[in-house]
């Protein structure tokens, strides 16, 4: 079935690049949230990812929308602040899945499935 090509492909992909344990990674596993790929190495995953699989893709998308923030920095003290004054932080970020990079993968070019985090 090509469907388990593109898996074992992108699974052997994602421990070559990084980690992972291969018995942990399912259809439903989460870059974000689950393998703890976030942040610049996150945005860095999808450029390799985008190479390696030869994905047509739009250059100028906002790729930091599929992960959330990584290390302390600015945004984390407005974060901070709005906590402490009671306001909801409202930015949402789309945690990429296994099975979404598999269907980009089966059809050669980027499409967004989002499912809010």
């Amino acid at each position: 079935m090509e469907n388990n090509n593109h898996f074992k492909r992108l699974v052997d992909f994602i421990i070559k690049e990084y980690w992972g344990e291969r018995d942990k990674i399912n259809l439903k596993t989460t870059l974000g949230g689950d393998l703890k790929i976030g942040g610049d190495d996150g945005i860095e995953f999808l450029e390799k990812f985008l190479i390696h699989f030869n994905i047509d893709y739009d250059e100028n998308r906002e790729w930091q929308l599929h992960f959330d923030d990584e290390g302390f920095g600015l945004i984390n003290f407005i974060a901070i602040y709005n906590w402490i004054r009671r306001k909801k932080d409202n930015r949402d970020y789309y945690d990429l899945t296994i099975e979404h990079l598999i269907k980009i993968i089966e059809l050669g070019y980027w499409i967004d499935m989002k499912s809010k985090k």
